[in-house]
């Protein structure tokens, strides 16, 4: 979100002489006309340099040299905006969308304007006028969902933050507000859940869920362990309170629920996976190989889940096999720790069946990989004190 916006970039182009908004400027003389231009030019020039006042003394010149022309509103709109005059930046950026109700960017920034006013239906409308025009605008589809969160309704906000969040990926900005988003969605079902049976197996199932993921893994075991007492046929509440178990070290617990979740459904991938690979770390191939081969049958995660059938695969001499294994779980989007641990059994195993290239090749990979890591560390510890330079099209939480 701290990209220049679109509306400062069609702003310079028209300064620069493209016919886009030409037609209320045939009016003029063609000395008139090169001086709005000039003019426009002048006010994107003192905007991009971060000098909103000249440039809203220069928007003002273009208003009332060309009265009829959106874009000089457009701009007097976006400096009112920055300088948080937003009554009459409202006011500049109505009339822009007025008199040209496809100008890009217009509705926008007048959706923000009616957004920071409290006008948030207004705000949504003008918001939605935006996404009408152009459906893939990640900021004006961010700011919906914003706009909707704060009128209290982020079920309807999810969608168009989803939409952002496909668009732009590694924003973080956009996932934060969806993250949110979602996450009132989720407490407002909770609490629901909650009024109808607030003892129920399935609101202390969600506790533990939330305990967990808020790093409080005693106090979800706990809560697992009251859910199942009250559902304790359920298969998959041992499956979390394995997994639960394992984040602490209590493999032998968490052995035990996943022999209890495999008793209730043999083919529970997770506590297949979960059982098989504590065996193998245990240093129990034997027990663990088997266990791992169905869960692989069965599609587990196929990254740890192939690193883990190789490295037992490996401890039982099988020393081909597990180079299968360890392999394919390179080419399955391993985690940094798989794909690391991955290259390490690679190199001996390579070394054992004396392909000695192969072994070379998988310990320069594993060397680049914690050489990435190393710096990838050190250049965020540089970068801890440092904060993104506000912008105008970045919602504030």
């Amino acid at each position: 979100m701290q990209r220049c916006c679109p509306t400062l970039r069609f702003l310079l182009v028209l300064a620069l002489g493209a016919p886009v908004g030409s037609r209320p400027l045939r009016a003029q003389t063609s000395d008139q006309q090169a001086s709005i231009v000039k003019l426009l030019h002048s006010g994107s020039e003192a905007m991009h340099n971060g000098n909103p006042a000249a440039a809203e003394s220069i928007f003002q010149q273009v208003i009332a040299a060309a009265p009829s022309l959106s874009d000089g509103y457009l701009g007097l709109g976006l400096t009112q905006l920055q300088e948080g005059k937003t009554d009459e930046a409202s006011r500049a950026l109505k009339r822009a969308t007025d008199l040209n109700p496809k100008l890009p960017g217009a509705h926008m920034f007048l959706g923000i304007a009616q957004y920071r006013m409290g006008q948030l239906d207004l705000a949504k409308t003008s918001l939605g006028g935006e996404i009408a025009l152009s459906p893939d605008n990640t900021e004006a589809l961010t700011w919906l969902g914003v706009v909707e969160i704060e009128a209290g309704h982020p079920e309807r906000a999810t969608d168009p933050l989803d939409h952002a969040a496909a668009l732009s990926p590694k924003d973080a900005n956009i996932l934060y507000y969806s993250g949110r988003a979602h996450s009132l969605v989720a407490e407002n079902f909770y609490k629901q859940l909650y009024e109808l049976d607030p003892d129920s197996a399935l609101v202390h199932r969600a506790l533990a869920e939330s305990l967990s993921a808020s790093g409080q893994p005693e106090k979800a075991i706990a809560e697992y362990e009251v859910a199942i007492r009250k559902q304790p046929n359920n298969a998959d509440l041992y499956e979390f309170l394995g997994e639960a178990n394992q984040k602490v070290s209590r493999n032998d617990a968490a052995a035990k629920a996943y022999q209890q979740a495999m008793q209730l459904n043999p083919s529970s991938v997770v506590a297949l996976y979960g059982l098989g690979s504590m065996k193998v770390l245990a240093g129990k191939p034997e027990e663990g190989v088997p266990l791992l081969r169905k869960a692989e049958a069965l599609h587990a995660r196929p990254a740890p889940t192939d690193f883990y059938l190789g490295l037992g695969l490996a401890q039982l001499g099988q020393t081909a096999e597990a180079v299968h294994w360890l392999e394919q779980s390179l080419a399955n989007q391993p985690s940094p720790f798989i794909e690391q641990s991955a290259y390490y059994q690679l190199a001996r195993a390579y070394q054992k069946l004396d392909r000695k290239d192969d072994a070379q090749q998988a310990l320069l990979q594993l060397q680049k990989l914690k050489a990435e890591e190393a710096k990838s560390i050190t250049h965020a510890g540089k970068g801890a004190d440092s904060s993104p330079v506000p912008s105008i099209v970045t919602p504030q939480p």
